[in-house]
């Protein structure tokens, strides 16, 4: 067999052993924490025709999130209108899941919608990597992008975040090609990714802008033209331009059914209950004023809905933390050190490799392209006040992936005496990776380099870095092994508790040392998230310095305190309680 026949080979190896390896997890994580809203968001839009649940997320990823549980028969639930559940995702989205008895079968089904975009993504990685630097570069490209735990993780949820990394990933991709060759065929494939990626997350009107300025920079120095020759270039680039728009414009609003409706009741406002909108630019502000005032119509009312909420959050700039610290509104450095301490090193290295190499090169600016991009989306995080997790920059793991490619053509092609040098690093690296990935199994969600230490609670907790309520189901079997009748429990978790196969509970009250089993989840712990409740800081301090009887998965202690048993911090608080 011929090497160019070889390559599709290792690929669709790589696809089977990747998707096998997320399939593995469905029966080990329990839910994610948002996976009931994307489910009952999905199915009011199949079933209802409608959007409102949680429009702060466009519909792409839960159109396909839906259809596998519409077609198997799972409907939004038959409540009355005045039932308080009919107006929460939470509730709904549960329901969906547990209502007819296939929860498993349920939540399995609406992971499964996820594992196409990661298809999608590998592909993509493979083909502009071998695009740019040959097929052994797009091969091992393809075989570090299907063993990052965090790519992995968000593959095997039923959230929006790897399809959102997979299709602004694709519009980089597009973009870059119709640059380099504006054709009919490149201008409409533009558009129909970044229209799709427009449907996937809000982010891209963030990420793309950005990383398409970013990589016009490279690409102006390398292929500055004369003045007459230049103006006809860009001439004929703004005519595509504006079909690109067009398309986009079309594909977004398909995507929300080309639907329409006028804002007071499409936003449920008027001009007696109208918000301020103190947080939008003064023309955006006057501006909707003004269309409150008079019932303008609008297309896509849900898009405008959910673009205003997400900007709404971010200028809210809700609490964040890193490295044991709170604050709100986040640090500027946050997705930085987010990357650097859940990626793998052997990855991050081959990264830097990669990115040497590309500065050290006559310059290509196709080549550098994807690291530009990179570097424009952690310029732009910089002021985002939302940091809720790494799995808002997805996108930027597929990029890295190009870069990390090149690398690894670089070194198995090492020149003359520094190629047995160059060949052994690659080898070393590439085993360190795939070992990392091999123990991260199944828990992706949890994992962390060598960088975060050995209590990676202490680094990051929030936005499914850490604690995204997955080990409800390992929690449920240590508890049965150990016949516990009786439970306090405190975990950042969404399900249905009274559905979870776990014994008669409770959940203890902020510094409140109880007896008994305790199992404590480690958002719970530092941050003081307990379900949809927030308690106070230091609310679970007395568990300070006590010793679990067992760690459950990668985010759950569990205590065993007997009456009058209990030590340290713990005792002194419940003593003062007992004087009070």
């Amino acid at each position: 067999m011929d090497r160019k026949r070889f390559v599709p080979v290792v690929i669709v190896f790589l696809v089977l052993i990747a998707v096998t390896r997320i399939l593995l997890t469905y029966k080990v994580t329990a839910q994610g924490f948002d996976e009931p809203c994307h489910v009952a968001a999905a199915i009011e839009l199949l079933g209802r025709g409608t959007y409102t649940l949680d429009p702060v997320h466009p519909p792409l990823t839960r159109i396909a999130i839906g259809i596998p549980l519409y077609l198997v028969g799972e409907r939004f639930p038959n409540w009355p209108a005045s039932d308080p559940r009919i107006r929460n995702y939470n509730d709904v989205g549960n329901s969906v899941l547990y209502d007819d008895g296939h929860y498993l079968r349920n939540l399995s089904l609406a992971r499964a919608a996820v594992l196409p975009f990661f298809v999608l993504a590998l592909g993509l990685v493979f083909f502009w990597t071998r695009r740019e630097f040959g097929n052994f570069a797009g091969a091992m490209a393809a075989l570090l992008f299907s063993t990052l735990p965090v790519v992995l993780a968000f593959s095997g949820l039923a959230y929006t975040d790897l399809a959102t990394g997979c299709m602004q990933f694709a519009a980089l991709f597009a973009f870059t090609c119709w640059l380099e060759t504006p054709t009919t065929r490149s201008t409409l494939v533009l558009g129909v990714t970044t229209g799709l990626a427009l449907l996937a997350k809000f982010t891209t009107l963030l990420f793309l802008p950005v990383a398409a300025v970013a990589i016009l920079l490279v690409k102006w120095p390398v292929e500055r033209r004369p003045g007459p020759a230049r103006n006809e270039v860009e001439s004929g680039w703004l005519k595509k331009l504006g079909v690109v728009l067009a398309v986009v414009v079309i594909v977004v609003w398909a995507g929300y059914g080309f639907s329409g409706g006028n804002v007071r009741e499409s936003m449920q406002i008027s001009p007696e209950s109208m918000p301020s909108f103190q947080h939008f630019p003064g023309p955006v502000r006057n501006i909707a004023r003004s269309m409150v005032l008079r019932d303008s119509w609008l297309p896509a009312p849900a898009l405008v809905k959910g673009a205003a909420t997400a900007w709404g959050l971010n200028k809210n700039a809700p609490l964040a933390y890193l490295l044991g610290k709170e604050k709100n509104g986040g640090w500027w450095y946050f997705f930085l050190v987010a990357v650097a301490v859940k990626t793998p090193l052997p990855f991050l290295l081959l990264c830097l490799i990669g990115l040497s190499v590309l500065l050290s090169r006559p310059p290509r600016w196709t080549s550098l392209a994807p690291a530009a991009a990179v570097f424009a989306v952690f310029c732009v995080t910089m002021f985002v006040k939302y940091n809720a997790g790494i799995r808002h920059v997805m996108v930027v793991f597929p990029l890295l992936a190009v870069v990390a490619g090149c690398a690894c053509g670089f070194l198995w092609q090492s020149p003359g005496r520094w190629r047995l040098l160059g060949r052994s690093t690659l080898v070393v690296l590439l085993l360190w990776q795939c070992i990392a990935s091999l123990n991260a199994h199944p828990d992706y969600i949890a994992y962390f380099n060598e960088l975060a230490g050995r209590d990676p609670s202490r680094v990051l907790v929030t936005g499914c870095d850490l604690d995204c309520g997955q080990d409800l189901f390992r929690l449920s079997r240590a508890l049965h092994e150990r016949n516990v009748s009786h439970l306090n429990i405190a975990v950042w978790s969404s399900a249905d508790m009274s559905r979870m196969n776990l014994p008669a509970f409770q959940t203890p009250p902020p510094f409140q040392p109880v007896t008994g089993w305790v199992a404590i989840s480690l958002r719970s712990l530092r941050m003081g998230d307990v379900f949809h409740t927030t308690y106070p800081p230091g609310a679970f301090s007395w568990l300070d310095g006590q010793k679990p009887v067992e760690q459950v998965g990668k985010t759950i202690r569990l205590y065993y305190f007997p009456p009058n048993g209990l030590t340290g911090s713990a005792k002194v608080q419940l003593d003062s309680n007992q004087v009070r």
